[in-house]
């Protein structure tokens, strides 16, 4: 068991727990998900994305996406339209409201990474970020 628990992708999963703990308790007065807020997230980065890019980049299925693509609508904080060269594709991008909503995470988001990273220096925070990079691009999910 001591084997198992010093395995980096160990560490790297529980990790993963606990931050997805975090989001759920740091958003859920918000009625916003961890999904939502990612799907949101990657919106304000990047406007008028299709929802299988958006599934690529969020690494969930195209069928996951459209879920949380419509719940997002339904509420108001996304807005499809028809892209006029490939009608068949939708684009998405944020309403205001989605924005508003937004920001309002991301001071939440903020708080728990702090939270999560206190004790760390800014040199071991810059170090964890330049090899969870590494990673990720390894992996072709940068």
């Amino acid at each position: 068991m001591t084997q198992t628990r010093n395995r980096t992708i160990y560490l790297i999963k529980r990790a993963e727990m606990a931050i997805r703990a975090g989001l759920d308790a740091a958003l859920r007065d918000l009625s916003v998900t961890p999904g939502q807020y990612t799907i949101m997230s990657l919106l304000a980065a990047k406007a008028d994305q299709s929802s299988a890019g958006l599934a690529r980049r969020a690494g969930v299925t195209p069928q996951s996406m459209s879920e949380t693509v419509a719940q997002l609508e339904r509420k108001g904080l996304i807005e499809r339209a028809e892209n006029p060269e490939h009608r068949r594709i939708l684009h998405i991008s944020l309403t205001a409201a989605g924005s508003a909503l937004l920001a309002q995470c991301e001071a939440r988001v903020d708080t728990l990474e702090a939270e999560l990273l206190n004790g760390l220096s800014q040199d071991q925070i810059a170090s964890l970020r330049n090899v969870l990079h590494a990673i990720a691009q390894k992996s072709g999910t940068a």
